[in-house]
């Protein structure tokens, strides 16, 4: 009796392990994604080329930060879950950061992404001299704003905006947008 359980147990072990195979080599899209619980971020970027998100992951363009991680390596997957990929395909435009998870300062700070002493020791910029500021030096990570969320400046996928320059003349970097 004891040998019959092990070997209805191997037996099904031995099947789910086949069946997993076979679900790992069947063809999978965005709409495979939802059924299957899994992500093929490959598939999904491939089936979905005029999403917004998708473009400019694959545009290159230096102005974006999505081209700087992903030359770094990083994928979409890196960032973004399932319930996120099963989302491709569906926007008509670039929208703001999830408030929640996505270009928060607890998101881009942890232990695998960025450092944020490195971040204030290397942003810098030239701007007007006042009397408050006599050598017109700005630090736009470490001022008067305190602790602001990644994504109040920085976008992902579409061009970066120093609000600084809102109060403050400054030499905006390339690829930043300003209110002028």
């Amino acid at each position: 009796m004891k040998a019959k359980k092990v070997t209805l147990m191997l037996a099904t072990f031995a099947l789910a392990v086949a069946l997993g195979a076979v679900a790992a080599c069947s063809p999978s899209g965005a709409s495979d994604l939802a059924e299957t619980g899994g992500s093929d971020w490959d598939a999904v970027v491939a089936a979905n080329p005029d999403d917004p998100y998708v473009a400019s992951y694959e545009a290159e363009d230096p102005a974006t930060l999505i081209t700087m991680h992903k030359k770094l390596g990083n994928t979409c997957e890196s960032c973004h879950d399932e319930e996120i990929a099963s989302m491709v395909g569906t926007f008509d435009e670039l929208v703001g950061p999830s408030e929640d998870t996505l270009a928060t300062r607890e998101f881009c700070l942890n232990d695998g992404c960025h450092s944020w002493e490195k971040i204030v020791d290397s942003t810098i910029l030239d701007g007007d001299k006042t009397v408050y500021n006599p050598e017109g030096l700005y630090n736009v990570h470490d001022n008067h704003r305190g602790d602001v969320d990644c994504g109040q400046c920085h976008s992902m996928h579409g061009q970066p905006t120093l609000n600084c320059v809102q109060c403050h003349y400054m030499d905006l970097p390339e690829g930043w947008d300003g209110f002028e």
